[in-house]
């Protein structure tokens, strides 16, 4: 089949839009799984993990398979590291995206409907990206702990140098950061 063969239609434009969205989930997902299980194993290394963290990561550790409200629940457990209220923002919508997609935004086919739909799944994909850069730029913070400098991490840690610059002024705002061209929209 060629490119310019392809007929979209506005139902497949905005099954294409509620993919990526999807696809953006799992990526902040994943990550923040990833970021969870190095603080589980290492968190006493680092010296930054609350007394609340690791009594509880332990427990956390007997779970098979932790979703997403658990991991950032656990992420929130130190709040000098995270901006909850941004977490549980993200995980309400995810759980919109996930759970309750259909019933707000897919039951009729008119236009207002479909531009409603879209637009939650780009600014929800904007707030993934947001979050991803987040957790990416904890991920280079807690590498450093590891090397004399940063010039001494590996290559591919030292491409998260701007993640982490992102992640150190959300920390100071409290807030994540926009990221340029990007906005986050509330949706209710």
């Amino acid at each position: 089949m060629q490119e310019n063969n392809i007929d979209f239609t506005k139902e497949d434009v905005v099954y294409s839009k509620i993919g990526s969205a999807l696809v953006s989930a799992q990526r902040v997902e994943f990550l923040s799984g990833k970021l969870l299980e190095l603080l589980e194993e290492d968190g006493a290394v680092y010296g930054i993990m609350t007394e609340d963290f690791t009594s509880n990561s332990e427990r956390s550790k007997k779970l098979r398979k932790k979703t997403l409200g658990q991991i950032f629940y656990f992420l929130k457990l130190n709040p000098k590291l995270v901006i909850a209220e941004e977490l549980d923002e993200y995980a309400r919508l995810r759980n919109i995206l996930a759970h309750k997609f259909f019933p707000i935004f897919l039951t009729t086919k008119s236009d207002e409907q479909m531009w409603t739909a879209i637009k939650f799944c780009y600014a929800f994909g904007r707030f993934s990206n947001r979050i991803e850069k987040f957790f990416s730029g904890f991920l280079y913070f807690l590498s450093l702990r590891f090397v004399k400098n940063a010039d001494f991490l590996p290559a591919e840690m030292q491409k998260r140098r701007g993640d982490f610059e992102y992640f150190m002024k959300s920390l100071d705002y409290r807030k994540l950061q926009e990221i340029e061209g990007e906005s986050i929209d509330k949706f209710d």
